[in-house]
């Protein structure tokens, strides 16, 4: 048995598309599909974007006219987490499986052991740091990772594998918190990351590729043809019959899901001013509370964070607006939060203790 358990059908996507919004559709797409039993391994390449995490400020973690400036693009994903930036040097990973009972995947764990015979076949050495990276020996990270679960057993796990990224557009895209690096004991964000080129002389994202889908058959010990998805560079999408699933139909979606995250306002969200901004780093990832207060009510709510645990805080943000501004009704809406997404008890803990400073 594998880390993924007993699943029974396992499908191979890959997108040579380089727009960010339709990749990003397609990744929903196939996650609001996965029928259980069912493993879906996800390649893809984005050119020249900063990707932020879903209860992020885009603005706060990116320079957005730098970006621009270089005919890039800033988006945002479904999952938490931090930002990322993507060109054509690195390469994303997405696992997506649908299991129930005892064979329910670890979102967090999802796909570590075809990352790992993948990076052993090509002679790298990698151990996960942090909250979910992948490293060198020497402590440099060269992937990362962010995950989404839905209560009826669907997990995604997905991430970048820094292949030759041009570290220096990197870090002039991507605003860093300091006192995360500082954290970290690096003086900057080039310091923190490395390539896998450097590791492995010579490699190429399509050897990585080629390594990758290799370990998937291996880890599986799957036979015969791999049932495949392939998005042409224009977006034409063509799969095999044993994916079981109308393309004309799968096109309509991505079309309508690419529209909703090329959208402005998914993307930078909406904005207020606020007359209240407490910020305070935690184990578990850095957390912003904006909030507009008004005759002893709060009537915007903004939480920025790049913590893992995405649904616990949108959850919240979306309680905030229209409570009094007391501590015993913030922290009555933390645990409403809480109780409909399970965080960690140490984040609601975390978090309930900054609305209680924030007063």
């Amino acid at each position: 048995m594998t880390s993924l358990g007993a699943p029974r059908r396992f499908l191979y996507a890959e997108s040579a598309a380089t727009d960010p919004y339709f990749n990003l559709a397609l990744e929903k797409c196939l996650f609001d599909s996965a029928a259980d039993g069912t493993v879906i391994f996800y390649l893809w390449q984005n050119e020249k974007t900063v990707v932020c995490g879903r209860n992020q400020n885009v603005c706060g973690e990116c320079r957005v006219r730098a970006l621009e400036a270089i005919g890039g693009r800033a988006a945002r994903r479904l999952s938490g987490g931090g930002a990322v930036f993507h060109d054509l040097g690195n390469l994303n990973f997405t696992f997506i499986t649908r299991h129930t009972g005892a064979y329910a995947a670890a979102a967090s764990d999802l796909g570590d052991a075809v990352i790992a015979r993948a990076l052993r076949a090509l002679g790298i050495s990698a151990a996960k740091t942090g909250r979910n990276d992948l490293a060198a020996p020497d402590g440099r990270k060269f992937s990362g990772s962010a995950f989404l679960k839905r209560a009826d057993g669907v997990v995604c796990r997905h991430g970048t594998l820094m292949v030759d990224v041009d570290t220096a557009v990197l870090e002039a895209v991507l605003e860093v918190d300091r006192e995360k690096l500082r954290s970290k004991g690096v003086a900057s964000v080039r310091s923190r990351v490395v390539n896998l080129a450097a590791l492995c002389p010579g490699l190429t994202v399509s050897a990585l590729k080629s390594a990758l889908k290799a370990a998937f058959c291996a880890e599986y010990a799957i036979s015969g043809e791999l049932p495949t998805l392939l998005a042409a560079a224009d977006g034409t999408i063509a799969a095999d019959a044993a994916w079981q699933r109308d393309t004309q139909a799968l096109s309509r979606d991505l079309a309508a899901a690419r529209a909703e995250f090329a959208d402005e306002r998914w993307i930078f969200g909406k904005n207020a001013d606020f007359t209240h901004v407490i910020s305070r780093r935690f184990d578990w990832g850095g957390l912003t509370v904006n909030l507009r207060v008004e005759h002893a009510v709060i009537t915007h709510a903004r939480l920025d964070s790049d913590a893992l645990e995405a649904d616990f805080l949108s959850a919240l943000e979306q309680l905030l607006p229209g409570t009094p501004y007391r501590c015993s009704a913030l922290e009555a809406q933390a645990d409403r939060a809480a109780a409909a997404c399970a965080p960690a008890a140490e984040i609601c803990a975390d978090v309930k203790r900054l609305l209680r400073d924030a007063l």
